[in-house]
């Protein structure tokens, strides 16, 4: 039986082509190697994070978080913990899921807008490693 672990999900409505989201997700690094940050990380100030926990998509249009995280990694997982916590549908449509799996986020700030669209932190969900 695997470890129960953690993923936190944030989402927005870009409108980008999946190259911009990954300019925004890249991380930069110092001459001598020291983590400097993506401009997600940067916006929601996350600190270092691994480039192998990270996962970010676009996605068909939806208001539903359990939708949005179809095809991610423990999406069944993650989805069930999703129905356990009652999550609601976003007030409005979203088209970017950002997901750090092995984070933890203390939610603030809840939401922040990077290259002039809003993304909202979701919350922390729960899946078996």
């Amino acid at each position: 039986m695997g470890s129960k672990k953690i993923v936190c999900i944030w989402t927005a409505n870009t409108d980008w082509e999946p190259s911009t989201l990954r300019d925004v997700m890249s991380a930069e690094y110092s001459r001598d190697g020291d983590f400097l940050g993506s401009e997600f990380s940067k916006a929601f100030s996350l600190g270092f994070v691994d480039d192998d926990t990270v996962e970010a998509d676009k996605i068909e249009p939806t208001n539903s978080l359990i939708d949005a995280i179809d095809g991610c990694s423990y999406d069944l997982d993650i989805a069930s913990d999703m129905k356990n916590k009652k999550t609601p549908l976003t007030d409005a449509p979203i088209d970017t899921i950002v997901a750090i799996y092995d984070y933890s986020f203390s939610g603030t700030p809840q939401n922040t807008k990077i290259r002039n669209n809003l993304f909202t932190y979701r919350g922390s969900f729960e899946y078996q490693h």
